[in-house]
């Protein structure tokens, strides 16, 4: 916490400078970080208020790919506060800049933001999805076993697909261990271990 409040004190003088010089893209990727460092800190209304300025400066200027991130960044504090459709709004915005601009991380970290917000299950599932196979396109281990491990097992098992979300743990194990990455591991590995046990319950 010490270091994000001087991280701010720092982005806060940068923000000075650049706005004395009038470096507007310097103001809009500053107030983008101190948004990013407010969030971090769960002040959600203080980091809206940075991002919504950053958004601005961004349109202003042209900076898509800018204008893209923070869209995004918005979309996850309004989740964050359970304002669902405002953040699908946020992130339907975002994927479309993604996608015209050909960013495919991009697109999929904002697909798999949309799914979590579905209430319907299957069409949740469908956008998780679909991230994956852009995660697996691009090659991230990472992504895809975050994926596998936080979103699709998840949507598998409410929707009763207990053998499939137990293949996707299995895969996102595998991903996890080539990284590697250990937490990966064993949150999967505590996932198929509830699994098992609830099923000697059944």
């Amino acid at each position: 916490l010490k270091r994000s409040s001087e991280a701010l004190e720092r982005y806060e003088a940068a923000l000075a400078f650049y706005r004395d010089i009038g470096d507007r893209l310097g103001e809009a990727n500053t107030l983008q970080a101190i948004g990013d460092v407010l969030q971090f800190l769960k002040r959600s209304s203080e980091a809206l208020e940075r991002y919504e300025a950053a958004l601005a400066f961004y349109r202003d200027i042209g900076d898509r790919l800018g204008e893209a991130n923070t869209l995004q960044a918005i979309g996850d504090v309004l989740q964050f506060l359970k304002r669902s459709s405002e953040a699908l709004e946020r992130y339907e915005a975002a994927l479309a800049f993604y996608r015209d601009i050909g960013d495919r991380l991009g697109e999929a970290n904002t697909l798999q933001a949309i799914g979590i917000l579905q209430e319907n299950l299957t069409l949740g599932l469908e956008y998780c999805q679909a991230a994956l196979e852009l995660y697996t396109q691009i090659g991230t281990k990472y992504s895809q076993s975050r994926n596998l491990i936080y979103f699709t097992s998840e949507i598998l098992l409410k929707l009763g697909r207990q053998k499939e979300a137990v293949d996707a743990l299995n895969r996102a194990i595998e991903l996890a261990r080539e990284i590697p990455h250990q937490i990966f591991v064993e949150d999967a590995t505590a996932k198929l271990r509830e699994i098992q046990e609830n099923h000697k319950f059944h």
